[in-house]
């Protein structure tokens, strides 16, 4: 089962604030009700259904098993591990609203990277970073000078879509078999094209993979306990098709349209500075999903 990281957080601060932080970015949410199908059951076939590679011997998780995903089907060594260590991490940040970042100040030498920190909003917009993992004293060092920098990698949107294609292109093999087409063959050759790319920094970007419809719910718990379930989401302007990944991202067939298009961000590695104030204390009162506690 996959770790999760904190989706939201709530810490009664020392002058009896309470700071209340969740993965949610503020704004406007596309709302519906999502209509569940049918539980995809896991199908293997004769040859890789990305490339047709007889080899298929690689167990495949859709969606990916950082994400809660199990194995579906099975591919070929180059379309599963070559694929995934391009494009897997950014769609594990991007979910979990993560950020890889380096701090700088005039009391240490030299830039420290920090790892990840997850981004976390306040119904204010005002942002809260977390550290996903231990953190190194050096850092209370670095805030303590008051003006700090900041370097941050954000999750890019040409990589994680592509994972996401990924998922919703298996998931249609795993209902379907093997599909054929037009639209078929461009998601293959774009999925390849990531495969066979020299590094992460090379992959190709996809415009089917960048015009997948993704909703992401943020509920305490996952709706289904099923890795791939087929669905339908009503709202107002009309229904959308598409499987539910891990009871939490729900990708369409259905592309959006060029109002509803993103605008992929800026590439490549940005810089802030940030004034940081007197520490302060706090309890942590609420965090969703509770961590699991160990078992003896």
């Amino acid at each position: 089962m996959a770790k999760r990281v904190p989706d939201s957080v709530s810490i009664q601060l020392s002058d009896g604030r309470s700071l209340d932080a969740t993965n949610e970015t503020p704004g406007p949410a596309e709302r519906g009700e999502l209509e569940l199908v049918e539980v995809l059951r896991p199908r293997r076939f004769d040859a890789c259904p990305i490339c047709g590679d007889p080899a298929a011997t690689e167990k495949e998780h859709v969606p990916p098993g950082s994400l809660g995903g199990k194995v579906m089907t099975w591919t070929c060594s180059r379309c599963n591990n070559d694929f995934g260590s391009r494009v897997e991490a950014d769609l594990l940040d991007w979910y979990e609203g993560a950020l890889t970042t380096w701090f700088a100040s005039e009391t240490v030498r030299g830039k420290r990277k920090t790892g990840r920190l997850l981004l976390r909003w306040t119904e204010n917009g005002e942002y809260v970073l977390l550290p996903a993992g231990k953190s190194d004293e050096i850092y209370a060092e670095i805030l303590a000078a008051g003006d700090v920098e900041m370097e941050y990698d954000t999750p890019e949107h040409k990589r994680w879509s592509l994972a996401l294609l990924k998922c919703a292109y298996l998931a249609l093999c795993i209902k379907f078999g093997v599909i054929k087409g037009e639209w078929a063959d461009q998601v293959r050759a774009d999925l390849l094209a990531a495969r066979d790319a020299p590094s992460r920094a090379d992959v190709p970007a996809s415009e089917i993979g960048q015009r997948l419809h993704v909703l992401r719910g943020f509920g305490p718990e996952p709706i289904t306990p099923h890795p791939v379930v087929t669905g339908i989401f009503h709202r107002p302007d009309g229904p959308l098709e598409g499987v539910l990944l891990a009871g939490r991202l729900f990708v369409s067939w259905t592309p959006v349209n060029d109002l509803q298009a993103a605008t992929p961000g800026g590439i490549g590695r940005r810089v802030t500075t940030m004034r940081v104030g007197e520490p302060m204390s706090g309890i942590v009162t609420a965090v969703t999903p509770e961590p699991r506690r160990p078992t003896s």
